[in-house]
């Protein structure tokens, strides 16, 4: 015997969650305070059975049967209940150790049945129920107040109520179903009945309609035989055309095909040349690109090598003028010493001796500030000479860019084809190439219209010919059944000969309307062509156009660079020209300084008996200088040597470089 083993509820009534209540196979109490949802769970029970009744469930609607939310829980979207019996007895005539009947509703009042997952109809559920003998309007489920109504109603209820609980009742409805539908049976056969008298009539018309009509398909078949007769020699000759059509056609696939292969043929001949004279202008651009590179390089290192033997002959002057500035302080201290000897000779110079080491120390500090300058100086000067070095790398690779998009520009304009090419001039290309494509297909289409019309034209001439050829061979006209005679012949004629001449006129206009279509063909052919091949030139010249346009705009954003570049030089170099000048004119105060300290402390320390010994110290010195003197007129001759050398380098690297540029614009 089967039992309830599980019930699940989700959103039904007063359990939002999902909840599973397990029953066992004896007795199952449920107990709980009031409100806690004890007689939901028996409305649960009613609800997945089937029962129909929303207010025995004591709801209103069916809507109201799902759970309307809390403050802390928000509503259900569906409300649905399962109920699992145990089938393990086979009870249910389904598979399985277990049946699931499950029942869900949603807030329009639509209900879902399924059984093991699977959707089913209500009756499919109550009869799959009904096998185990529960019934969801039945008494397997007593419902609060049913046992007193039980005890108080009649006894033919009660006897009913019994027969129900014992499993009588279902063979009762059966039964009272099987006698309506009898009933309805028999209504129907006598219907039935009547309408068959009617047909029996119907049918006897029909009879005497079948043999007219038998009579009749007699007489057609005879008709169709003859006309097959006529249509089969007809056919005959129209198979004769076909095969002359098809022989025709089969020539014409082979010349054409012949055609198609020569144009395949010279397709690839062309794609041949066109990879080869792609490959032979790739070498040519590979090979210029390298070649220029290298010159570009070769020019970059010459102009390299020159900025640095510019430098170096810079450097030379720059030493020999300080060699030629120290031999006029080494005469000047010459005759300083000259004049010293005499005076310390002449006279005795202690009671000079405070005043000159006063004008002296004045002296000093003056060439201090002087000296504190001079290093000043010194430190700007070299800062500046490496920022004109800079500027001047920078300078020459802003001009050698500019020089090289130039060239490219005049090598891109010599290849166009038209300067004056533009979007306007190709959309009016574009424009005018969709209307000859047009123009051609119309041309095509009313040529393909005018062949049509001919050859039917034609063929229908040859037609009326042979039938006029045919019927004067026969006796009897097929279409009359008359006797044929030269006036009959006459009258068929007269009939014909119009509208040959009329096929014939229609052929004559086709024909000089094709011939005017073909010319017309043959002009907007070559203008296609000649339109493709502008198209094509104007869009390569729109590309080249832009290009240009880029390199253009480098170079003007170049020149900003090398006229900022310039300005920037230009100052550097003033500044540079300015400080070279102070410093010049400073270069010998250190030793002015070194000198003046030593005769300070000289005067100070002079005395008689020390006089001797500084006249001995300045004879000295003045040898000293001279020996200088000597050894820097012999470096002033060397240094004049190299200045001459640099300047010979500097004049072969130049025409190098001259040469160079020239190979360079002979390659671009």
């Amino acid at each position: 015997m089967s039992y309830i083993k599980k019930l699940v509820m989700h959103g039904f009534k007063s359990f939002p969650r999902k909840t599973e209540i397990p029953f066992t196979e004896g007795i199952n109490v449920i107990l709980g305070p009031n409100g806690s949802g004890k007689s939901n769970i028996s409305d649960a029970l009613c609800f997945v059975l089937g029962r129909l009744s929303i207010k025995s469930l004591r709801a209103a609607k069916a809507g109201n049967l799902i759970f309307i939310g809390t403050k802390a829980v928000s509503p259900a979207k569906e409300a649905s209940v399962e109920l699992i019996f145990d089938n393990s007895h086979e009870t249910f005539s389904v598979k399985g150790n277990e049946l699931s009947i499950k029942r869900i509703v949603r807030r329009n009042g639509q209900s879902v049945y399924k059984i093991n997952n699977e959707t089913k109809t209500r009756q499919e559920v109550i009869g799959l129920l009904a096998q185990a003998g529960i019934d969801p309007q039945g008494f397997n489920i007593i419902l609060q107040g049913e046992i007193q109504n039980f005890v108080s109603m009649q006894p033919e209820d009660r006897r009913k109520i019994i027969e129900e609980v014992s499993g009588i009742s279902i063979y009762e409805s059966r039964k009272e179903k099987s006698l309506k539908e009898l009933d309805k049976t028999e209504d129907r056969l006598k219907e039935i009945a009547s309408i068959l008298r009617e047909r029996t009539a119907y049918l006897n018309n029909l009879e005497k309609e079948r043999q007219q009509a038998l009579r009749f398909k007699k007489l057609e078949r005879g008709v169709k035989r003859l006309k097959a007769s006529i249509i089969s020699s007809d056919l005959s000759r129209k198979k004769k055309q076909e095969e002359v059509i098809n022989s025709e056609i089969s020539n014409k696939n082979r010349e054409m095909e012949n055609i198609k292969k020569s144009i395949v043929r010279i397709e690839a001949e062309i794609k041949n040349f066109e990879s080869k004279i792609d490959s032979i202008n790739l070498k040519i651009q590979e090979s210029a690109g390298v070649e220029q590179e290298k010159l570009n390089s070769e020019i970059a290192n010459l102009r390299a090598d020159l900025a640095g033997m510019n430098v170096k002959q810079e450097n030379q002057k720059t030493k020999f003028f300080e060699i030629s500035k120290k031999k006029q302080e080494l005469n000047h201290i010459i005759k300083d010493n000259e004049i010293s000897i005499r005076e310390l000779k002449g006279e005795s110079p202690i009671s000079k001796k405070e005043k000159e080491i006063e004008i002296k120390r004045r002296e000093l500090e003056r060439l201090e500030e002087s000296r504190k300058k001079f290093y000043m100086i010194k430190s700007e000067l070299k800062s500046i000479r490496e920022r004109i070095s800079d500027k001047n790398t920078l300078f020459q690779n802003y001009t050698s860019e500019s020089d090289f998009l130039l060239k490219q520009i005049e090598a891109i304009s010599i290849k166009l084809f038209d300067k004056r090419s533009g979007t306007e001039k190709l959309d009016t290309l574009k424009v005018s190439l969709v209307e000859k494509r047009d123009t051609l297909g119309s041309l095509l289409k009313r040529e393909a219209e005018l062949e049509k019309k001919t050859y039917m034209n034609e063929l229908e001439i040859e037609n009326q010919k042979k039938i006029m050829e045919k019927i004067s061979r026969m006796d009897l006209c097929p279409v009359c059944k008359s006797r044929i005679t030269p006036e009959h012949m006459d009258i068929i004629k007269k009939e014909s000969d119009p509208k040959i001449n009329s096929l014939k006129r229609e052929v004559e206009n086709a024909d000089k309307e094709l011939k005017s279509i073909y010319q017309k063909k043959e002009i907007i052919n070559n203008d296609l062509e000649q339109i493709v091949q502008e198209i094509s030139k104007t869009e390569s010249d729109l590309n080249k156009i832009f290009n240009i346009g880029e390199k253009k705009a480098q170079i003007i954003a170049l020149q900003e660079k090398i006229d900022k570049t310039k300005e920037e030089l230009s100052e550097l170099v003033g500044r540079r020209k300015t400080l070279e000048e102070n410093f010049e004119r400073s270069s010998n105060i250190e030793q002015k300084y070194e000198t003046l300290s030593v005769e300070i402390q000289e005067i100070s320390m002079r005395s008689k008996e020390t006089i001797d010994s500084e006249i001995s110290f300045k004879q000295r010195e003045l040898e000293r200088s001279r020996i200088s003197i000597k050894q820097l007129s012999r470096e002033e001759g060397d240094l004049k040597e190299e200045i001459a050398e640099l300047e010979k380098n500097l004049e072969k690297r130049e025409k190098i470089l001259g040469r160079k540029r020239k190979q360079e614009e002979e390659l671009n």
